[in-house]
């Protein structure tokens, strides 16, 4: 069976989109040396209601549950854009990258996202395409 590329890239994303949905606990997922899964505590949002510098975002407020999401790139091409926004939101919003590249087989880890319906994008740095995808965190 012969694959190309823009098929490699959309299996690749939708592995982000579900190692998203690993994390949506308040835990952060890693791989140990051994190929384990281990999960730590999210650390708290001590900001929580302050606006974000990077991201222009508002933070969760106090109460809201957040979910930290860790993003491995699994697929051959390094991500350069990667949005997340609410399913109910029409528009991306801004690059939760902010100029960052996540190269092959490293992570990102976006925090402080509250409980819901999201739709998620990523962007390969090669212009191969785009792979969109949708997670429902649960509290």
């Amino acid at each position: 069976m012969k694959f190309n590329l823009k098929s490699l890239f959309v299996v690749f994303t939708l592995a982000i989109v579900m190692t998203m949905g690993l994390a949506a606990c308040g835990t952060e997922v890693s791989e140990t040396d051994a190929g384990e899964s281990e999960a730590a505590e999210a650390p708290a949002a001590d900001d929580a209601g302050e606006e974000s510098a990077e991201t222009g975002e508002e933070s969760a407020e106090a109460g809201d549950i957040v979910a930290a999401y860790v993003f491995t790139n699994t697929g051959a091409v390094d991500i350069c854009e990667l949005y997340l926004s609410p399913a109910s939101q029409e528009e991306w919003g801004v690059d939760q990258l902010a100029g960052q590249t996540i190269a092959v087989g490293a992570e990102f880890t976006l925090k402080n996202i509250p409980a819901g319906l999201y739709d998620a994008k990523a962007i390969g740095c090669d212009g191969s395409g785009e792979a969109v995808g949708q997670l429902d965190i649960q509290n």
